[in-house]
């Protein structure tokens, strides 16, 4: 006779399994305890723990940082998180120094994730994007913050405060700034910002100057006619007068007194002059098909110097430093076909 199988009620309970890591945030965020930025946060400090912990301690650490979740926002929760090994590690020079690291790591990520992209938008404005390290962020946002925040001070022999005009309105000449709403005013102290960045401690300070072709009559405001830019388009003759006092533009002036250009054998290397000079006849790379810009260029004596080659804007051109290999290079041939402008325009050619 076959036995009778045990009936459910009778049959005994199996253990329930351990919990797996992390299922206590992924049962808080299903209940809607927390959202899926505290988890992703949650999840990432969890990693970052150090190695050689037992299960009990990583899970002990799990279940700080969702206590550390209530009433936080994800931004908070993170910084809080760095430190979580202290519900684990009663030495705090050890709890510093995984901070420490956990910091390292988020720079050295943040470094590998920078990127900046700009588009111009053809209506006379550009639009960008950037991700950088927090702290180059942070110090741009105090940047801005501190030359649009008003003024404030108590007024000498009384405990009144008066108001006065941001430092936006007094770099600018314009006290109306001050009565835009915020984020215009943030947009025009970036504007204003950017034509200030000094470049004198650049090797090549033309690579990272706006060039404006003008007149000397405009520049001293006896007239008044648009300038051509190196960068493709027209800037007007108040626009010019007012940047030409920063460091971000250099006015290329005609009729005024001039820079010598042609250095013959009297020098090797081209001068700053001579890369302005040619900046206005090339916007890109010399090589045919390039559109590396010039700021990426280097200048490249067509007849080399040691073979008496001269230096001067005839026997200048601009390449990238792709192309600068490849000219210099055992692989490539090249052929130059020179325009009436006196541009050139350099053929690569693979060698068989």
């Amino acid at each position: 006779m076959r036995p009778r199988p045990a009936s459910p009620s009778s049959a005994p309970t199996p253990p329930a399994p351990p919990q797996a890591e992390l299922g206590r945030t992924a049962a808080a965020l299903d209940d809607g305890r927390i959202s899926a930025d505290h988890a992703r946060v949650i999840t990432g400090a969890m990693d970052d723990l150090p190695d050689g912990l037992t299960l009990e301690q990583r899970r002990a650490c799990e279940a700080e940082l969702l206590l550390l979740a209530v009433n936080r926002a994800p931004a908070k929760l993170r910084i809080a998180a760095r430190r979580v090994l202290e519900a684990v590690e009663e030495d705090q020079d050890v709890v510093d120094a995984h901070e420490d690291d956990v910091l390292a790591a988020e720079e050295a990520h943040a470094h590998e994730e920078s990127a900046f992209w700009i588009r111009d938008n053809h209506d006379g404005t550009m639009t960008g994007h950037f991700t950088v390290p927090w702290a180059a962020g942070a110090i741009l946002g105090k940047v801005i913050d501190a030359m649009t925040a008003p003024r404030r001070r108590v007024q000498p022999g009384s405990d009144a405060v008066v108001t006065e005009p941001s430092d936006l309105a007094r770099l600018t000449g314009d006290t109306r700034v001050d009565e835009l709403d915020w984020q215009h005013r943030r947009g025009l102290a970036f504007a204003d910002l950017l034509t200030r960045i000094p470049t004198d401690h650049l090797s090549r300070k033309v690579a990272a100057t706006l060039l404006v072709t003008t007149r000397l009559d405009d520049l001293r405001g006896d007239l008044h006619r648009a300038g051509s830019t190196d960068a493709g388009d027209h800037l007007d003759a108040g626009t010019i007068r007012r940047m030409a006092c920063a460091a971000g533009i250099i006015p290329v002036i005609l009729g005024g007194p001039s820079q010598p250009l042609d250095l013959a054998r009297q020098k090797r290397l081209f001068t700053e002059a001579q890369a302005v000079a040619l900046s206005l006849r090339y916007d890109t790379c010399a090589a045919h098909g390039c559109e590396r810009p010039f700021a990426w260029t280097e200048i490249h004596h067509l007849f080399a110097w040691r073979d008496g080659g001269l230096t001067d804007l005839l026997n200048a051109v601009p390449l990238c430093g792709y192309h600068h290999r490849m000219i210099d290079g055992p692989d490539w041939q090249h052929t130059t076909q020179r325009a009436p402008d006196d541009t050139v325009t350099i053929h690569f050619h693979r060698r068989t």
